[in-house]
């Protein structure tokens, strides 16, 4: 009986210390304004005719690592460690992907494709839905697992009036 409740009390501990580190570590990433792992993030859309994407990290963990979609980090950043404040403040995807179709400051790929918004968020996203992964972020590892998410516009993107 000792030692049952002995487990219960640690387990409890174990508990209670995890929540206090992250609500601390909370803490750093709202400082720098950046949403948390667990937060629905919105991307925005050049499209004429789609509007914006309503993104929800923890739907993703377990297709891919953090920086399949956030290249431009630690190439081992985690949930984790972005919540222990330790790989600096992560841009948007849009602030270099949301410019339109032949900007100059737009990214381009290895291949010399402009990385623009459209073809960024489509080559990561559209092609893991599919399971048919064909550009990949510099850097970033393979994805875990792909194959298994909507692939329609109107599954993902609002539709503009």
């Amino acid at each position: 009986m000792k030692i049952k409740l002995l487990i219960v009390a640690c387990f409890v501990v174990a508990c209670s210390l995890s929540i206090s580190g992250r609500l601390l570590s909370t803490g750093q990433a709202a400082e720098q304004g950046q949403k948390l792992p667990g937060d629905d993030v919105v991307i925005p859309s050049v499209d004429e005719k789609w509007g914006q994407v309503k993104f929800t990290h923890q739907k993703h963990y377990a297709y891919s690592d953090c920086v399949f979609c956030h290249h431009t980090n630690n190439a081992t950043m985690t949930a984790e460690t972005f919540t222990a404040g330790k790989d600096g403040k992560v841009p948007l995807c849009a602030e270099c992907h949301v410019r339109k179709e032949g900007d100059p400051k737009t990214p381009k790929g290895s291949d010399g494709t402009e990385l623009w918004s459209y073809n960024a968020y489509h080559f990561n996203c559209i092609e893991c839905h599919k399971g048919e992964i064909t550009h990949k972020p510099k850097g970033a590892p393979a994805a875990k697992k792909q194959g298994e998410g909507p692939t329609k516009c109107a599954e993902c993107h609002e539709k503009k009036e």
